[in-house]
């Protein structure tokens, strides 16, 4: 490798090192606090409910700027998952049950149902409880196999998919990869990217657009999220 590229791998290396150092501050707050609304919804008012019925709506439009970012980068429980769960957690990759769009369209169709029929009969507060405690023990039952093996079936996050599915507009870039797989390890949604086509934008509907592919690769192949110029690139999804 000549020397310029050497100076210009370092470079941007360094770059992204930075960037993933804000993602993992960012992450410990929101990690914290998580745990701390946890303890104010048990132990002092139960009316932080009303949080997810409020953010919901944001979250789903966000898709439209940033792709699913929000699950990656700025989602508390996600946040928790991947920064205190994985060191408790046996590390096995997402179940490939788990990754099939199908199944977390039926957990999505199940939960919602049931949080509307409380929603109408026990009210708004009732509906947000449901909407907290469920998924969050999910996660938990989940994370002691993987990490974040309920990010492939959160509800809210396969709601997002679904819009994204329409839009692709915001996705991690690969150029000129060496299909060394380091990448793929990487990953904790176990999504295989050093199997998909080169130069392309990696629209797999479990990818949180987090960046750990980016940060991990060693020639510095993969490309933080960029708003997706010619749909024509958008590579075909990894089988579900």
């Amino acid at each position: 490798m000549p020397a310029i590229n050497k100076v210009n791998l370092k470079s941007k290396k360094e770059s992204i090192k930075t960037v993933m150092q804000k993602r993992a501050n960012i992450q410990i707050a929101l990690a914290l606090g998580f745990l701390l609304l946890n303890f104010v919804l048990f132990f002092v008012t139960k009316k932080v409910a009303y949080i997810p019925l409020i953010l919901i709506p944001f979250m789903v439009l966000s898709v439209f700027i940033w792709s699913r970012g929000f699950c990656g980068w700025a989602c508390p429980r996600a946040a928790f998952l991947e920064r205190f769960m994985k060191h408790i957690s046996l590390n096995k990759p997402v179940p490939k049950w788990m990754q099939s769009l199908w199944v977390s369209a039926f957990i999505f169709i199940v939960l919602i149902s049931r949080v509307t029929y409380v929603g109408f009969t026990k009210g708004l507060l009732a509906a947000g409880f449901l909407l907290c405690i469920v998924p969050t023990i999910g996660a938990l039952l989940v994370a002691w196999y993987s990490p974040k093996a309920w990010c492939a079936i959160c509800p809210t996050g396969t709601l997002m998919k679904f819009v994204d599915l329409a839009t692709q507009r915001f996705k991690v870039k690969k150029n000129g990869c060496t299909n060394c797989g380091i990448c793929d390890n990487a990953c904790l949604m176990s999504i295989e990217v050093s199997k998909l086509p080169q130069h392309s934008f990696i629209d797999e509907p479990n990818c949180t657009q987090c960046g750990l592919c980016v940060a991990a690769c060693p020639t510095c192949s993969l490309e933080f999220p960029q708003n997706t110029k010619k749909p024509q690139e958008i590579s075909k999804k990894v089988a579900l």
